[in-house]
């Protein structure tokens, strides 16, 4: 992230980073709120809960049932936080009005006290990487391993049984 954003724009950047990742997954303009809030580590859930409810309020999400999406505002400031990454905005038209409005977003966001980071900032920056690598198959594999484990096991212990009849 640019270090031009404060903490608290840093924490809405990385919210809207993961709203834009699963919408992008789902070759879609929303994604389900849960869904996105079940996938983050039981011990962050209320700071993103509170975060994507400030973003609701604010205007940059759109919530219906219960899908979330972007909505224009979210979008200016989804194509803001990917121009301070260097990055080619993506689904975005400029406006005039563009730089005033972002600029009254961003002091909205660091008047609210919802997105004061739950952890350091640079750990904050990782959430979408460690979901991204926690939704892997790689999480499954240990499983997979020790079933087989299990099995192997089991069918040690029956030629065992049969070999001692």
């Amino acid at each position: 992230m640019d270090p031009a954003l404060t903490d608290r724009q840093t924490v809405a950047a990385v919210l809207a980073t993961l709203v834009r990742s699963r919408t992008a997954a789902a070759v879609s303009g929303k994604t389900s709120r849960t869904g996105l809030q079940a996938s983050v580590p039981v011990s962050e859930r209320p700071s993103v809960r509170r975060g994507i409810d400030a973003l609701i309020e604010l205007g940059v999400l759109a919530m219906s049932g219960e899908d979330i999406g972007f909505t224009t505002k979210g979008k200016m400031f989804l194509a803001s936080i990917q121009r301070a990454r260097d990055e080619t905005p993506t689904v975005y038209e400029q406006d005039d009005k563009d730089s005033a409005h972002l600029a009254a977003l961003l002091g909205a966001i660091d008047e609210d006290e919802r997105f004061t980071p739950y952890r350091s900032v640079d750990e904050m920056r990782t959430l979408p990487s460690r979901l991204e690598g926690g939704s892997s198959n790689s999480a499954r594999g240990p499983r997979l391993s020790r079933s087989w484990l299990v099995m192997g096991g089991l069918a040690a212990v029956a030629a065992a049984v049969a070999l001692l009849r």
